[in-house]
């Protein structure tokens, strides 16, 4: 059975990700996420979410290891709080040459400083394998559904190569509800197709950013459209995309998300 999570910009302010991270857990989803801003790190956001809980499993996705050393991640860890048992870290090889040895060397010094759930952000058909060959959890983004199966298959690759289980396979997959939302989620398309990588990344698929994205009219519209993501995948992360980040705004999409048949009761430290 599929599980779905949710996630957030590591950038949402602290009252909306606690809010967020709440309301997830009352919607019955498997987890919750947030992003790796370009400064700085999400741990210490995520460890508010970690007091605001108590069992849904709580990742980050994804640090580069060319902004943290293996070393400083698991000093981080500690130095917050966050609960190792819950924890999903979510880790990439950054850019400039080496990556796959980066990422292959960061995740075997990182097995060796902690029992943490490690989740690694593939983009390409090489890291994708490289995934299936060392993550718990491979966790891919910005994908179309005929895209996931083809990258859920390169890491299944890597897993019968090294001879170990396939990793669970996830996915973010923006989200958005409503006319208000387009220009915010279409500057994020823009933003991220201006990286290289992820301009190769999409090249790869043949689309144009919105078009792995989910802009639903309606919340009938938005969960049918998880369908075929979740037909090729283990696990698909609504990550959500709202026009200014407020807490009503996103507890909207996680009950629109959920297909829940009862409305989110918010925490009384935490109203829409």
């Amino acid at each position: 059975m599929t599980t779905r999570g949710i996630g957030l910009a590591g950038e949402t302010p602290l009252a909306s990700i606690r809010a967020a991270a709440l309301a997830a857990e009352r919607a019955g989803y498997d987890s919750f996420w947030l992003s790796q801003p370009l400064e700085g790190s999400s741990l210490a956001k995520l460890a508010r979410a970690a007091a605001e809980t108590q069992h849904i499993r709580l990742g980050v996705g994804a640090i580069p290891f060319t902004g943290l050393t293996p070393a400083q991640m698991v000093a981080q860890i500690a130095d917050h709080g966050l609960p190792p048992e819950r924890l999903r870290l979510g880790v990439g090889s950054g850019t400039g040459p080496g990556s796959l040895d980066r990422l292959r060397q960061g995740v075997a010094h990182l097995r060796s400083l902690t029992d943490v759930e490690i989740v690694v952000a593939p983009l390409g058909p090489q890291m994708s394998r490289l995934a299936g060959q060392v993550a718990d959890t491979a966790l891919f983004n910005w994908l179309t559904p005929v895209y996931a199966e083809q990258s859920a298959q390169w890491v299944r690759d890597g897993a019968a190569a090294a001879g170990r289980t396939v990793p669970v396979l996830a996915c973010y997959v923006r989200c958005a509800m409503g006319d208000e939302v387009r220009p915010r989620l279409e500057a994020e398309c823009m933003r991220y197709g201006s990286f290289p990588h992820y301009a190769a990344h999409f090249a790869r698929q043949g689309v144009q950013p919105i078009e792995t994205t989910i802009h639903a009219s309606d919340e009938s519209e938005l969960r049918s459209r998880f369908e075929p993501y979740e037909a090729v995948l283990d696990e698909v992360i609504a990550r959500v995309i709202t026009p200014h980040d407020s807490p009503s705004q996103i507890l909207a999409i996680i009950e629109a998300a959920s297909g829940a048949h009862y409305p989110i009761t918010p925490s009384p430290h935490h109203p829409r």
